[in-house]
């Protein structure tokens, strides 16, 4: 998104910082009120698989964005996005602790830990390479006159200051274009998060308490 914001929308560093907030806000508020739900309904499953439920249409309406974005659908989407993603966040430590003994649990959430560090740095790579390949066919169709080795090499923001006028159109629906199909990476993501968390078993963190 900070690309989209500083290459599609022409915005500024800090304030491609400041349109990102919603994903942030979204996630912190659904984390928080998972945590208090989850003490109050006494079990974890129905909200990881809520983030399930929630997530894949929310990352659907990224693709959807394009030049013409309103600010809604910018703040909105975000919102949705981190609203669902961060709602089961806290799902498996929860599970583990209900689920394994005292002596086990310390080596589950360390593994879960492990697994949420792991997943990002692996498919953060994957998103930037599928970005690249995209941008590239999108750049060679769009704004053949732009030499893309020359442009990736100074740096793929501010593209106004790197391109002629008469190719910054097509330069700029091309950043558009890989981005949006980049985001169907984390689509397929997180369709698959609802195979995890229908598998999970249902324990009752109240029965942990007593």
């Amino acid at each position: 998104m900070p690309i989209y914001f500083q290459t599609v929308k022409g915005l500024s560093a800090s304030m491609s910082g400041v349109m990102v907030l919603p994903s942030a806000v979204g996630l912190i508020l659904s984390v928080g009120s998972s945590c208090v739900l989850t003490s109050l309904v006494g079990y974890y499953n129905p909200f990881m698989i809520l983030t399930s439920v929630i997530t894949p249409p929310a990352a659907g309406l990224m693709t959807t964005l394009n030049i013409n974005a309103k600010l809604w659908s910018l703040i909105g989407y975000q919102g949705l996005l981190g609203f669902g993603a961060g709602i089961g966040f806290q799902g498996p430590q929860v599970a583990v602790q209900a689920i394994f003994s005292e002596k086990d649990a310390s080596i589950g959430i360390a593994i879960i830990q492990f697994a949420q560090g792991i997943g990002p740095a692996v498919f953060v790579a994957v998103a930037q390479n599928i970005f690249i390949n995209k941008f590239a066919s999108n750049i060679r169709r769009y704004a053949p006159g732009v030499d893309l080795a020359t442009l990736t090499t100074q740096g793929l923001t501010e593209p106004k200051a790197r391109v002629d006028s008469s190719d910054l159109m097509g330069t700029v629906l091309s950043y558009d274009k890989a981005l949006t199909q980049t985001f169907f990476l984390p689509v397929s993501l997180t369709c698959m998060s609802l195979i995890g968390a229908l598998g999970m078993e249902w324990r009752s963190v109240k029965a942990r308490k007593t």
